[in-house]
């Protein structure tokens, strides 16, 4: 009884993450049966308050974070900056201007070589030190 209970209990954790978190597909139709046509989003707007003021209070760590100078989130006249993708992930990176990307842009994409690279170095290692150490597989 107890492993039909493990059982039913993985079948039931199985189909509840299958089916838990797939989204309804739904759309919006106008009573002829045609798509309604998409609005542009625009973001919720809140009125300035008292407490907006910088007077005696500390900036919250996300205002330091997208204020930073060294990850150049915001051009110098305080506009959030855009990252160009094929700037930094395209073969010419000096025609597309690599080097006028933020900088938090240049430091992920060196991250993403560093993980890539050590990705590879594992794969090779690994199976090497197990060799070394355990000896050649037997049968």
């Amino acid at each position: 009884m107890r492993n039909f209970r493990k059982a039913a209990l993985a079948g039931a954790t199985a189909v509840a993450v299958a089916f838990g978190s797939t989204a309804v597909a739904t759309a919006e139709t106008n009573p002829s049966g045609t798509p309604a046509p998409e609005a542009p989003y625009t973001a919720p707007v809140r009125e300035v308050t008292d407490k907006d003021s910088k007077e005696g209070v500390k900036p919250g760590s996300s205002h330091k974070i997208t204020q930073s100078e060294w990850l150049e989130f915001r051009d110098k006249d305080g506009n959030l900056r855009g990252t160009d993708g094929t700037a930094i992930f395209g073969l010419k990176k000096k025609e597309n201007g690599f080097d006028d990307q933020p900088t938090y842009a240049k430091v992920g994409y060196g991250l993403t070589i560093f993980t890539a690279v050590s990705a590879v170095i594992g794969l090779i290692v690994g199976p090497l030190y197990n060799f070394i150490v355990h000896g050649p597989v037997k049968f």
